[in-house]
């Protein structure tokens, strides 16, 4: 259990980055754009949902994707319990904590495959140039599958997994002032 405890870290540096989503949707890190590169006008507010996927538990920087109010890429630099969300035209801070529902967690010792699924809580605000006045809040899901290596013949969860899925889900509710 001690490389599922240690990549709990990496997971919430993910579900920061599920929470940016609440704002992006074409992958600015690919060098793809929107068909709707920013917000409709000032003074909007209504859900947007939104999805993460990663197959690097550590990445410190992400693409974000979402859909809703507004159809839009980002590039999300996580942190410890805010991540800032670089967008066209400006950035926002995505508030996480470091506080997660542990939904399910399991590890098989025969076959060295992890699951882990969690759920958290997060605020969005801090925005400038074109997404100054920005806020929200919502909830996210982690889900993460994992196949860990194996030393001496038996799993050993303290090394890097051979392969690794992280997939966050997320609705917020986010509005952007006048």
């Amino acid at each position: 259990m001690t490389h599922i405890a240690g990549r709990i870290t990496g997971r919430r540096r993910l579900l920061a980055a599920a929470a940016a989503l609440a704002a992006a949707a074409a992958l600015i890190s690919f060098g793809l754009t929107s068909a709707t590169a920013s917000p409709a006008a000032p003074g909007w507010s209504g859900t947007e949902h939104f999805t993460l996927m990663s197959t690097k538990a550590t990445a410190s920087r992400s693409a974000v994707i979402m859909t809703g109010l507004f159809t839009l890429g980002g590039l999300d630099i996580s942190g410890p319990s805010t991540d800032t969300i670089k967008l066209p035209g400006g950035s926002f801070k995505i508030f996480h904590g470091t506080k997660l529902q542990v939904l399910q967690q399991f590890f098989s010792p025969s076959t060295c495959l992890s699951r882990f699924r969690a759920r958290g809580v997060f605020t969005v605000g801090g925005g400038t140039i074109k997404w100054k006045g920005i806020s929200g809040s919502g909830t996210a899901t982690i889900t993460d599958l994992a196949i860990g290596r194996r030393n001496a013949g038996k799993c050993d969860q303290s090394l890097r997994p051979l392969v690794s899925e992280q997939t966050i889900t997320a609705t917020a509710h986010v509005q952007l002032a006048s």
